[in-house]
């Protein structure tokens, strides 16, 4: 019985991972916000994020690696550097206020800001640096606080129409330093048996060279469509397992 209950988590962690590193590759984000639920499910929330940061770190730096000669490197920098800032009080106030109750406040955050970006899109303001140094601080505090750091981007990047091919290569340099600044601001590495890093590792070269395959595949409109979705959709997601820590309290 305890194999099986092993074998079925290594199976577990190979498929959200495989699905999370394709889905980056695709659309430019998405590594955290489709695998950070079965991860953390079959590890626990703190080693579940954890992970999640330092896969999402992996799986960023093979693909920067294939494109780093075309990343807009001024424009993410406007956003890193205060997504790294914000990493640290984030990291405070991961420590000191309740978990669902954070979860809660924060997907609201996200849903608001994805709503508002459709609706600035056509103003100057879009186009502002400022509006990118926002995004980029809202991104950092969620990333150390709830392992998701996709969904201020996405909303930056609709609203400033950042084209999508040239977000979609761009953004794993972001990505990459900010996971691996949360994971330092947590002070911790995941513990995992050698078969689940394995697993891990295996399935994730395995979804980017799926990615590699289908991305020149899929039109931009229903690659930008696909990020807004996932953003939405780990917003939501993220308001209901709050929801639901609270109502089993």
């Amino acid at each position: 019985m305890e194999q099986g209950v092993q074998l079925a988590a290594i199976i577990g962690l190979a498929a959200a991972v495989f699905v999370g590193a394709s889905t980056q590759r695709i659309s430019g984000m998405g590594f955290a916000l489709v695998s950070s639920p079965l991860l953390v499910m079959v590890l626990g929330p703190h080693e579940g994020v954890m992970l999640v940061n330092l896969l999402g770190a992996c799986s960023s730096l093979l693909i920067f690696a294939q494109v780093f000669r075309q990343v807009e490197y001024r424009k993410v920098a406007f956003m890193l550097i205060p997504a790294m800032l914000m990493t640290i009080p984030g990291a405070w106030v991961a420590n000191s206020l309740d978990g669902p109750w954070l979860n809660i406040g924060i997907s609201f955050m996200v849903i608001l800001a994805l709503c508002s970006s459709f609706m600035i899109r056509n103003l100057a303001m879009a186009q502002s640096r400022g509006l990118a140094i926002g995004a980029g601080a809202v991104s950092g505090f969620m990333s150390v606080t709830a392992g998701v750091s996709g969904p201020a981007i996405a909303g930056y990047a609709v609203a400033s129409r950042w084209p999508q091919a040239q977000f979609a290569i761009s953004v794993q340099l972001y990505f990459l330093v900010l996971s691996l600044t949360s994971l330092i601001a947590k002070g911790g590495m995941p513990q995992l048996h050698w078969q689940q890093w394995g697993a891990c590792f295996g399935a994730m070269v395995l979804g980017i060279v799926l990615g590699n395959f289908l991305a020149p595949r899929i039109a931009q409109k229903f690659s930008r469509a696909f990020v807004v979705l996932i953003a939405f959709s780990g917003a939501v997601s993220l308001m209901a397992s709050g929801l639901l820590a609270l109502s089993s309290n």
